[in-house]
């Protein structure tokens, strides 16, 4: 061999020597960068033989649990770190692993070195090449945190269940309070009423006054806006104020909701209340009557169902003071009409004429009222408000109502 070829030889053993040196440099780095992952990632680490033996664990896990390398490792079985009750899942698990199958995100709880625990999540492969001593790898994830969050939102659950079986007994105590708060179903053989509120309690709310004048009675209703326990709060107060007039107001319809204005103003905090308060005279067939942004009844004749609208049209009760509106000329005024003929007046919260159907594409039920009352304008009050409400039921089907209903019908012929 000349000794070009024998330069040519030496230099190219030595480029290859260069070229493993640097291969053997990027493993190092590699194994650094692996170890560094190992040791250090957000996840904890733990080797472990065919036995069940720890082997390794990366300075997470041992960080987690408090242990050194050695301290971890004298304890021989990756199991003896698991609750007792928790050991025989595991041995479970393991040989499904040892088998050459994967575990994946299984709960355990694991004792610390100080004697607390800490729950994790465990995963579990076989990561050695085939034909190598078995080497399993657990991966292991703190969820203490999660298990702490589970535990308080548990318990804010148990709490807030608490809270709602407290509110609806209180619910249902509202709304015993309210039925005792309405006349009694056919307290009147002439009257029939009908009452459905939108909750459990409601803003509706209807009575009958008595006079010294045996021919005459007085009808009230009203509406406070909204619906729920505030609102039905309001019809208490409506109610207590009512039955504490004098004789002389309670015949007197503009004066008694002018006193009943100041009052809820007072206690409404914004809530205003529509109503209508009349005094039917059945000897004279005269009826005088107030109003305060309500719904105007219908009155039924043998031929005919109207709507009787009205001439003083006032605002609702709790908007301005009785002396403010008096000062604005709009004061609650008596209006007088004469109701002979008359077989019959249906007064009515506007719950009834809002209950709208999905189905029938956004129709309200006060565009087919009129008709219905037509149709079953002979019948008596009792069966008109049954019919009433078996017919609303049928127009909403799946429709929830929008409000609270209320229905009083009076019979102005029937033998009282």
């Amino acid at each position: 061999m000349t000794s070009d070829e024998n330069d040519q030889t030496s230099g190219e053993i030595q480029a290859l020597q260069k070229e493993i040196e640097q291969l053997k440099y990027q493993i190092l780095i590699q194994n650094v960068i692996l170890d560094d992952f190992f040791n250090n990632s957000p996840t904890g680490y733990v080797n472990l033989d065919e036995n069940g033996m720890m082997l390794k664990a990366n300075v997470t896990f041992l960080d987690w649990l408090g242990f050194t390398r050695k301290t971890l490792l004298q304890l021989g079985e990756f199991s003896n770190l698991l609750l007792e009750s928790q050991k025989s899942q595991f041995e479970k698990d393991f040989a499904w692993i040892r088998e050459g199958g994967q575990t994946n995100n299984q709960e355990f709880t694991l004792h610390k070195h100080d004697g607390n625990s800490l729950d994790v999540y465990i995963s579990g492969k076989i990561v050695s090449p085939p034909g190598e001593d078995v080497l399993i790898r657990l991966t292991i994830v703190d969820v203490t945190e999660k298990k702490r969050t589970e535990k308080d939102l548990a318990r804010k659950s148990k709490e807030i269940l608490q809270q709602n079986l407290l509110m609806k007994k209180d619910l249902s105590l509202a709304a015993g309070i309210q039925n005792a708060l309405l006349p009694p179903g056919r307290a009147k053989k002439f009257i029939s009423t009908l009452y459905l509120p939108l909750e459990k309690v409601g803003g509706d709310f209807f009575d009958f006054l008595t006079l010294p004048n045996p021919n005459k009675i007085g009808i009230f209703i009203s509406d406070v806006a909204g619906h729920g326990v505030a609102s039905a709060f309001i019809t208490a107060i409506i109610k207590s104020t009512i039955h504490q007039m004098p004789e002389e107001v309670v015949d007197n319809p503009s004066e008694l909701l002018s006193l009943l204005n100041d009052v809820i103003l007072t206690y409404s905090d914004g809530r205003f209340v529509t109503a209508l308060y009349a005094v039917i005279d059945f000897e004279t067939g005269d009826m005088v009557c107030s109003h305060a942004g309500h719904p105007y009844p219908y009155v039924f004749n043998m031929d005919t169902v109207n709507e009787l609208k009205l001439k003083h049209k006032r605002k609702p009760l709790g908007v301005l003071s009785s002396a403010t509106l008096r000062s604005k000329q709009a004061q609650y005024i008596n209006e007088k009409v004469n109701l002979k003929g008359a077989s019959r007046i249906l007064f009515f919260t506007d719950g009834l004429l809002e209950a709208c159907s999905d189905r029938r594409g956004l129709k309200f039920y006060e565009e087919l009222l009129h008709d219905f009352l037509m149709q079953h304008r002979t019948e008596d009050s009792e069966s008109l408000i049954a019919g009433i409400f078996s017919d609303l039921m049928d127009f909403l089907e799946d429709s929830d109502l929008n409000d609270d209903v209320c229905l009083v019908s009076v019979d102005l012929t029937i033998n009282r």
